[in-house]
């Protein structure tokens, strides 16, 4: 359920890391064709609905009906306000598929803490000592490094800690973070500026302090540092007060 109201949204996923990327991925399409149904009804629950009976590719019901329960709790769990899902919509139908992959990187990181902590602590840093590579090894050696911090991920198994692996970077190169189907690189995503507003959007709302939102790390998702998240600000500022 959404609404124009904040109330009851959880803004970002805290707590517990969990193994939620090693089941399914991106899932990039299938979250496409549920905004595009959704942008048709109005309706998230109808378009759900219209997913399971068939939007889907997938032969199987019961597929079906577990994909859009993933994306229920990707794109819908946290309570987003109705703008938010207008917004994804509009990115899913543009003609350029950067926005999309752009804003559901920013999206499914928000929502995935692991996802999130491993961009901010691994990706990012290696990106600005100027190296590129990632390998699944990086996302295991980050695995055991939080693990005084989160013993949880302990308790998981060896196969369920290959497939995060994996399914980590597959949702970044997806999202256009990384390049590569066997060898992956960081590259420095082209942001196009209604995402770039979309996420101005989402901190104002969220309740960050105007003076602290270009210091915020969401930009870090796209490689960005201050100064150029201070300029874009200033511009959508700029932008707001002229209308």
């Amino acid at each position: 359920m959404t609404s124009s109201s904040t109330e009851g949204t959880q803004w970002r996923a805290s707590g517990n890391y969990g193994p939620k990327l090693a089941s399914k991925s991106s899932l990039l399409e299938e979250s496409r064709l549920l905004l595009e149904a959704y942008a048709q009804s109005g309706d998230i629950d109808a378009a759900c609905q219209a997913l399971v009976n068939g939007v889907l590719p997938q032969r199987s019901r019961e597929t079906r009906a577990t994909i859009v329960q993933i994306l229920r709790t990707r794109l819908l769990r946290w309570n987003p306000p109705t703008w938010v899902l207008t917004n994804l919509a509009a990115f899913a139908q543009a003609t350029s598929s950067d926005a999309f992959h752009l804003a559901m990187l920013l999206h499914i990181a928000r929502q995935d803490l692991l996802l999130y902590d491993f961009v901010q602590q691994v990706v990012v840093p290696r990106w600005y000592a100027g190296t590129t590579n990632m390998m699944r090894s990086d996302v295991q050696g980050f695995l055991d490094a939080v693990q005084e911090d989160h013993p949880e991920v302990n308790g998981w198994s060896h196969t369920t800690r290959e497939k995060v692996s994996q399914n980590v970077l597959t949702v970044l190169r997806d999202c256009k973070l990384l390049k590569g189907k066997v060898k992956k690189q960081i590259v420095l995503p082209v942001v196009p500026v209604p995402v770039v507003h979309h996420l101005i959007r989402l901190l104002q709302a969220e309740g960050i302090a105007p003076e602290q939102i270009a210091q915020h790390p969401d930009w870090r998702l796209w490689l960005w540092d201050m100064t150029q998240a201070q300029k874009a600000l200033d511009s959508y500022l700029k932008q707001e007060h002229m209308i």
